[in-house]
C-alpha cells in the first residue's frame, strides 16, 4: 500500500494540491514532462476514503461514448475474439461529407490533412468512387490494427510528412519513456506498455475498438487499444489511440486506482501529440494547450469525483464504474484537437 501524499508527491502535484486532494477536492496538477515539442498533456488526482471494489470495471467496460457525445457519428469492437480482425469489424464505418472527404483522399498528399503513409497515399490515389475510397479506408485500418497486433509500436507505418515522416509508435514510445510512476510503481506493466505486445503479464486484459469523431465538419477514426491489469490491489490501465485519420497524430492515457492508508487514489494522466503546437512558438502555444484541455478534463473528471465521493458515504461504489467511464472517455475525447483550433496562429 502507498502513502498518498508520497505518491501525489511523485507525480508532480504540490503540497496546496495534495492537500486539496486529501481534503476530497479533484486536481488538474498541469502538464507532464513533454516528451516532445508536439505534446499536449495534463493530469488529474481525486483521492476517496473507500475501498474500490470495481477498479476493472472503471477502466476496461466497453466504451459508451455515443450515449454523450455528439460528436461520436459511429463506434464499433474490433476483434473481439481475440483473433487478428476482419473488414467486416469496420463495415459500419461511412465517410460523411462526401465531397469534401472523397477530395481529401483522392489528393491526398504529404503533408495533407490526412495521416497517411507513402503506401496508402499511393491506395488512395487509385480510386475513383466514394464506395472505394470507404473500402480503401476500411483495409487501411484492418491493415493497421493488425500490424500493430503483431508487432507493437514497431507497426505503426509512419505517416508521410511533407519533409520528414512522423512516427507514431516512436511518439508513443517516447511518451512511456517520459513518465515518472508507472516504472516505479508498475515496472512489468510499464515494460507491457512499451514493449507491447511481448512480456504480457498475468492477469492483463485488453480490448480494441475504433471511434469515428466528426471534428471540424470532417470524419476523424482513431484505432483505440485499452489494456489493464490489477495491481497491488487496485488496477492500472493505459488507452492508445495507435491510428488518428486525421487533426492529430496519437494520444495515450495512463490511469491507475491504488489503494493507500485511508481509501484509494484516482490519478490519471494523458498525452496528446499533434503538429499545431510544433515549431515556431511551441513553448508558448503548448502552454497555451495545456490548460484549455486540462481545464476542460477538469470538468468533466469532477462529476465522477462527486459520484464516487457520495458513493463512498453510503459505503457503495457499485456505481462508480459507469460515472468514472464517462468522464475517462470524455477526457480521451477531450485530448483530441477538437479544442486546438484555439492554438492556430
Amino acid at each position: 500500500m502507498v502513502l498518498l501524499d508520497e505518491i501525489l508527491s511523485e507525480a508532480g502535484f504540490s503540497d496546496s494540491a495534495i492537500a486539496d486532494v486529501k481534503a476530497g477536492k479533484l486536481h488538474q496538477g498541469g502538464s507532464l514532462d513533454a516528451a516532445s515539442d508536439k505534446e499536449l498533456s495534463v493530469k488529474l488526482a481525486f483521492h476517496v476514503k473507500a475501498k474500490l471494489k470495481n477498479s476493472k470495471e472503471i477502466f476496461l467496460d466497453s466504451p459508451k461514448k455515443r450515449e454523450y457525445d455528439p460528436t461520436v457519428e459511429s463506434l464499433g469492437m474490433i476483434a473481439e475474439d481475440g483473433g487478428d480482425g476482419s473488414l467486416d469489424d469496420f463495415k459500419e464505418i461511412n465517410l460523411t461529407n462526401e465531397k469534401v472527404m472523397d477530395k481529401l483522399y483522392k489528393k491526398a498528399a504529404p503533408g495533407s490533412d490526412l495521416n497517411l503513409s507513402k503506401d496508402e497515399i499511393a491506395m488512395f490515389k487509385k480510386c475513383s468512387s466514394h464506395n472505394q475510397i470507404e473500402n480503401c479506408l476500411r483495409q487501411v485500418l484492418l491493415d493497421r490494427f493488425r500490424a500493430y497486433k503483431k508487432n507493437g509500436l514497431a507497426g505503426i507505418a509512419p505517416y508521410a510528412r511533407s519533409k520528414k515522416e512522423f512516427s507514431p509508435g516512436a511518439e508513443l514510445k517516447a511518451q512511456i519513456k517520459a513518465g515518472r510512476l508507472l516504472p516505479k510503481y508498475s515496472p512489468v506493466f510499464n515494460r507491457y506498455a512499451s514493449e507491447y505486445p511481448n512480456n504480457k503479464p498475468k492477469g492483463a486484459e485488453e480490448s480494441f475498438f475504433w471511434v469515428n469523431n466528426i471534428i471540424d465538419e470532417k470524419p476523424t477514426i482513431a484505432l483505440v487499444h485499452r489494456v489493464g491489469m490489477p495491481q497491488d490491489g487496485g488496477f492500472v490501465y493505459m488507452e492508445r489511440h495507435f491510428y488518428l485519420s486525421r487533426s492529430h497524430n496519437c494520444l495515450q492515457g495512463i490511469g491507475a486506482a491504488l489503494p493507500v492508508e485511508d481509501g484509494a487514489v484516482v490519478l490519471y494522466a494523458t498525452r496528446t501529440s499533434t503538429d499545431q503546437v510544433s515549431g515556431f512558438g511551441s513553448t508558448a502555444k503548448r502552454g497555451i494547450g495545456n490548460k484549455l484541455m486540462g481545464g476542460r478534463m477538469a470538468q468533466n473528471f469532477e462529476r465522477a469525483r462527486e459520484v464516487l465521493a457520495a458513493a463512498s458515504t453510503a459505503k457503495d461504489v457499485d456505481n462508480l464504474a459507469q460515472e468514472f467511464e464517462h468522464a475517462r472517455d470524455v477526457l480521451a475525447d477531450e485530448a483530441t484537437a477538437k479544442d486546438m483550433d484555439n492554438l492556430k496562429v
